[in-house]
């Protein structure tokens, strides 16, 4: 099976090709990325993959290029940073929505079977440009997904140790401060390993239903906790308030999309928009109600394994 990864020197990309490594991912795999020093720090650690330079959304010839004769498609380039997104939203929209496009009209092109786009829980009712380009991507290859070529998207909560996430960012500061900056002890977002958030796609490459939405029975942890988890239990915290675009609290499912979603054994799968309603309760799935909580523990044991990435 080939396939190509846009973005795949980053974290999420890193992780496929990890797997891939250890013989648990029978995929042989191009990285499509735009930086440079990262697929060089890529390479030297996954040589067995393609590496192949360029920007989704600038060099769609290139992309229809490098996507020839590969079987799937993983995009998992975008923007990422919030706060920085949010005075750069030309950018933004540009790499996130733009690339997005580029890659469905690459992959029609090049007769790809299926593509995944990786959204985020972000793109539920965003307050953000980064959640509303994740948003407006769930809908594009929503529908996309009717000619021969499968779209669908993975939702993520964060994924740790991934770029954006805040734990780098936790020990980046206590190491050059000596303490932890915290928006909100009790804001709370979902949390999922990286082997998880490879399953996702997995499932949704192999299972889910054309132009739909895969989402995990993912966890959730307070800010606070993440940051002991992190650093240590004698940790010494520093609130400084909710930066721009931030929410307290994310959702991986709204009330209202909730009608479209089919429930799995330990995922759920939001049908596109014009689907008949499944009828059951409405319900929604908050990372300060979540399924399961996160304790402490296993976020430090998920920590240790995303620095091995």
């Amino acid at each position: 099976m080939k396939v190509l990864v846009t973005g795949g020197a980053g974290f999420l990309g890193r992780g496929i090709l990890r797997r891939q490594a250890r013989g648990k991912l029978d995929w042989d795999i191009t990285v499509f990325s735009r930086d440079e020093m990262k697929q060089e720090v890529c390479r030297r650690k996954y040589p067995s993959a393609r590496y192949v330079l360029g920007d989704v959304a600038a060099a769609e010839d290139s992309l229809k290029v490098a996507m020839s004769g590969h079987d799937l498609v993983v995009h998992a380039a975008a923007m990422k940073f919030i706060p920085e997104a949010e005075v750069n939203a030309s950018e933004c929209i540009r790499v996130n929505l733009n690339g997005a496009q580029a890659v469905v009209r690459a992959a029609r092109w090049a007769g790809i079977k299926r593509v995944v786009g990786i959204s985020t829980d972000k793109a539920v009712q965003p307050v953000n440009v980064y959640g509303a380009t994740k948003m407006a991507m769930e809908r594009l290859f929503g529908e996309s997904s009717c000619g021969g070529t499968v779209f669908t998207c993975a939702r993520y909560g964060n994924v740790v140790g991934s770029t954006g996430s805040v734990i780098p960012l936790f020990q980046q500061q206590h190491q050059e401060l000596g303490r932890v900056r915290i928006t909100d002890p009790n804001m709370t977002r979902f949390w999922m390993s990286i082997e998880e958030a490879i399953d996702l796609i997995v499932i949704a490459l192999n299972e889910a239903a054309p132009g739909s939405v895969v989402v995990p029975l993912a966890r959730a942890m307070k800010l606070s906790d993440v940051a002991h988890a992190a650093i240590g239990e004698n940790v010494t915290t520093e609130v400084i308030g909710q930066r721009p675009g931030e929410k307290l609290h994310e959702q991986l499912i709204h009330w209202e999309e909730s009608v479209r979603v089919r429930k799995h054994q330990s995922w759920f799968e939001l049908l596109p928009p014009g689907e008949t309603k499944i009828g059951q309760d409405a319900f929604t799935l908050a990372s300060h109600t979540p399924n399961l909580w996160m304790t402490r523990h296993e976020m430090r044991e998920l920590i240790a394994d995303a620095a091995e990435v």
